[in-house]
């Protein structure tokens, strides 16, 4: 009896370890949802004017000139 109760707590660890990596990947693409929506709002969704000039400036300045 004793084999028993080792395979339910083996697969009860394996079953609850399978269920917090589901909840892992889950949160993850929840997080890169909200990341890439606010980056389309930062980008994209602005008017073309002033700010939008110097921006394009500021990032013309960065890298290897």
């Amino acid at each position: 009896m004793s084999k028993l109760s080792e395979i339910d707590l083996g697969s009860t660890l394996l079953s609850t370890f399978i269920l917090i990596g589901f909840i892992a990947t889950a949160f993850v693409f929840v997080r890169l949802t909200i990341i890439g929506i606010n980056y389309v709002k930062a980008n994209y969704l602005k008017e073309e004017g002033e700010g939008r000039a110097e921006k394009i400036t500021k990032s013309e300045k960065k890298g290897f000139n």
